[in-house]
Order: C-alpha cells, then sequence, then structure tokens
C-alpha cells in the first residue's frame, strides 16, 4: 500500500481538528507541518487500521434509471423519442406504455400473456414475440398505425419458427447466442441487457463514470459512422423492396449521394423528438449550409427543402401511393433526368449516388399521365410527364 494515500486519509482526519481550533487556523505553516510529518513517518494502512485503497467499479451495465439522477432532463427528453422503444417488453400482460401511440391489437389467437416483447410501437408499426422469443408471424402479424389495420407477416414462415435476431439496433448490451450469449427463450437468438436502444447502448456502459463523474468514462462518439452501425442494412448498397428503399439507411443514403461530410447530429438532436408537439429534434436545416440557394418560383409558399430533396421514397409501414412511402430519404440529391432510373433491374437495390428520380419527387404532389401519385393535400395539381418534370426541373435554383 503507497504512502500517498495513509498521509491523505490522516490529513483528512486531523485537518477536522485543524479546522477547530483557531489558533490552528491562523497558522499556515500547521497543517504544512502535520503533513510533512506524516510522510516523514512513512505509515501503512495495516498499522493505522484504515481500508484498502477503494479500486474502480466493475464497468458494467447501470441503466437509464442511473444515467438519470444526474441527466434527468436528457434522459425525460430522450424518453419522447423512438430509441427507448424499439423493443419494449410486455407490461405483465398488458401492451408497452408508449409516449404517442396506443397498441390495442393482438394477432388472432393471443392474449398480451402471450407476448414477451414487442418490436416497435412508437410511430409507424408493431410486431410481436411470443412467450418463447420467437417473433409472431402471419396474416394478421404487424399493426401499422397511420392506416389501424393489421398486416401480414411472413405468413409463409409457421407461427413459433421465426427467431429473433434483431438486437444488435434493437437492445442494450445484445450478446448473440453464435458470441456466448445466454436466453432462456428458445426464439431468442441472444442475451441483452435492457430492451430498446436505452442511453449505454450509444454511450457504452456506465458503472466507471456513474463512480468518477468523468467525461472521460462515458463514450460520446458523434460520428455519422457510429449512428451507421444501426442505420444502415448494408455498408456497400442501399437495399429496396417493392419499389421503395427498405427503411433506417439513412446513413448509407447521406454517403451514396455525397453528404458523408455531415454527422447525423449536426441536423439532429439525439435526445430530442419534434413529434407530439414536442420541439428541438431538429438542430438545423438546410440554410445552414445552403444559405445562397432559394426556391422556385413556382413553388414559394408551397414546398421547402425537404418537400423535394427528402420524399418519401423509403418505406417502413406502408405505401400511400405508387410514389410515396412513409420515411423520408436522406439521399437529397434529385435525378433530373426523365429517364433516370432509381433502383437495379430486380428492384433490390436503389442508385443512390446518381440521386432521388423526379417520379418520387414530383408525383408526391404532381399525378402522372395515369393519375397516379398526388396528394390529397393538393388535390388540384396537374398531371405532368417525366419529360415536362425534367425540363422544369433542371435548373431549377438558377431561377
Amino acid at each position: 500500500m503507497g504512502i500517498s494515500y495513509c498521509v491523505y486519509k490522516q490529513f483528512l482526519k486531523y485537518k477536522i481538528k485543524i479546522m477547530e481550533t483557531t489558533k490552528f487556523l491562523k497558522s499556515r505553516s500547521a497543517g504544512m507541518i502535520l503533513f510533512m510529518g506524516l510522510i516523514a513517518w512513512s505509515c501503512t494502512s495495516d498499522q493505522l487500521g484504515l481500508p484498502e485503497i477503494p479500486g474502480l467499479p466493475e464497468q458494467k451495465f447501470i441503466g437509464s434509471d442511473q444515467c438519470a439522477v444526474c441527466h434527468s432532463d436528457i434522459y425525460n427528453s430522450f424518453l419522447t423519442t423512438g430509441h427507448p422503444y424499439i423493443l419494449s417488453e410486455a407490461n405483465g400482460g398488458n401492451a408497452p406504455d408508449y409516449p404517442y401511440t396506443q397498441l390495442d391489437h393482438l394477432p388472432e389467437g393471443y392474449a398480451w400473456n402471450d407476448i414477451s416483447y414487442v418490436i416497435g410501437g412508437y410511430n409507424w408499426k408493431a410486431n410481436y414475440i411470443d412467450a418463447n422469443g420467437f417473433i409472431i408471424t402471419g396474416d394478421d402479424a404487424e399493426w401499422n398505425f397511420e392506416t389501424e389495420a393489421a398486416v401480414s407477416f411472413h405468413p409463409s414462415i409457421a407461427p413459433g419458427t421465426k427467431m429473433y435476431d434483431c438486437g444488435r439496433c434493437h437492445t442494450t448490451g445484445w450478446v448473440s447466442v453464435a458470441d456466448g450469449g445466454n436466453t432462456d427463450l428458445d426464439g431468442m437468438d441472444g442475451e441483452f441487457f435492457a430492451a430498446g436502444v436505452q442511453c449505454e447502448q450509444c454511450h457504452g456502459m456506465g458503472a466507471i463514470h456513474e463512480y468518477t463523474r468523468s467525461k472521460d468514462d462515458i463514450q460520446v462518439d458523434a460520428s455519422s459512422a457510429f449512428c451507421g452501425t444501426c442505420h444502415s442494412r448494408d455498408d456497400n448498397s442501399i437495399t429496396a423492396m417493392d419499389g421503395f428503399i427498405h427503411n433506417y439507411q439513412q446513413h448509407t443514403e447521406m454517403v451514396a449521394a455525397g453528404h458523408g461530410a455531415l454527422n447525423c447530429v449536426d441536423c439532429h438532436n439525439p435526445h430530442k423528438t419534434n413529434k407530439g408537439g414536442e420541439t428541438g429534434g431538429i438542430i438545423n436545416d438546410c440554410s445552414a449550409c445552403h444559405s445562397d440557394i432559394t426556391n422556385g418560383a413556382n413553388h414559394r409558399g408551397v414546398a421547402d427543402c425537404i418537400t423535394c430533396h427528402m420524399p418519401y421514397a423509403s418505406k417502413s409501414a406502408v405505401s400511400r401511393t405508387k410514389y410515396q412511402a412513409d420515411i423520408m430519404t436522406h439521399i437529397f440529391k434529385i435525378n433530373t433526368a426523365a429517364d433516370g432510373q432509381m433502383f437495379n433491374e430486380d428492384g433490390t437495390v436503389a442508385n443512390g449516388e446518381s440521386g432521388v428520380t423526379l417520379d418520387f419527387v414530383c408525383y408526391r404532389c404532381h399525378k402522372d399521365p395515369n393519375g397516379e401519385g398526388g396528394s390529397e393535400d393538393f388535390p388540384s395539381t396537374s398531371k405532368k410527364t417525366m419529360e415536362e418534370l425534367s425540363a422544369y426541373a433542371t435548373g431549377y435554383h438558377d431561377e
């Protein structure tokens, strides 16, 4: 045991007596004399009957509730975002609680006592995990909030056979069975500390930080690549299906279309949302970098930057029209060619490098020559061919 701890403890012990005595308070040299005397004493903790120096605690998860003790404001706003609810435990025979939705639907033949977890439920859709850890499949196994309707989810897969292997992005502290994780649920392909993306999924285990209170002992990675560990499906391509981009590929989209230098937190506060009347989720808009670009004359007051540059080309739960799903893309770049192709031949990969094609951009409001597309918000918008749209979109910001 080093001398420093012994001296320090003895100094603290006698400092109280010093402070209580006016004579010593008036003499700065008294404390120093005592301190130097203790060093000369070269005591050990055993000789003094003092405890061992407490070491750092074992690094482990402590849970978001413990984070909230010091970071209550951040924690409370974080609870309004979607991250904590990407996987939620059923509450003892009841649906999980969500800030903006209420989940009343259950697949046919199931009661809440048969459900262990719900996947999603925050905004777009909800899927269910049975009591044995398998994802429930069938004709009504998914609930879509926008349409308030149940839809099929892998109906060709027999119930009780689809493994849950989504924990890397849906839980905190996921360890797959292949990596040594243990689970009591046959259908769960791993174990985890907590359901949903909680504080420590992004910031790392918090036990040491809770002890030291040091910023050096907690993880803060503001890079878009870090967000991309979950907000991407393939490192090299943007996957697609049924005429739309797969959801949650924002990082891959940004990189593909030339915004790779941006970090997600340049525009988003990950601890806040803009849903339900909340504010602060978006901290920057396009004008922060593109203040010199103006809207076209015919669209002023009707459309803003994101109307055209972030069309609903990605799908989570529903497709509203042939050209509009329910997730805004983060490709930003627009392909103004009349014959632009968004997807490869079999529709499984989107071409983010060339940009979002005009059908997704313009047929959000306009209708195609067959009358498809458009929006209930703009029922009187005209029909346009791709050639007409291309002619107008080319050099649009030069007006």
